[in-house]
């Protein structure tokens, strides 16, 4: 197997890499949102566990795509 790649290749292959992972970090904060977005009725029994899963994600989502700008 040949895995001699050019720059150009490798640039391109690292630009598309880190725009997939931008992209995932922005579905999981996004994701954190709509879990934290609970009605104001809601019983306390499934808004806390809610807003620890809300705010995980949102947690994720912000380190993924703070980790995928600073890792060259």
């Amino acid at each position: 197997m040949k895995f001699d790649l050019t720059y150009e290749q490798l640039e391109r292959r690292r630009r598309i890499v880190r725009w997939i992972v931008l992209a995932i970090a922005v579905l999981l904060t996004v994701a954190g949102c709509v879990v934290l977005a609970v009605p104001p009725e809601t019983s306390m029994d499934r808004a806390i566990p809610r807003a620890f899963v809300g705010m995980a994600l949102l947690v994720a989502g912000f380190f993924v795509a703070l980790l995928s700008r600073l890792v060259p």
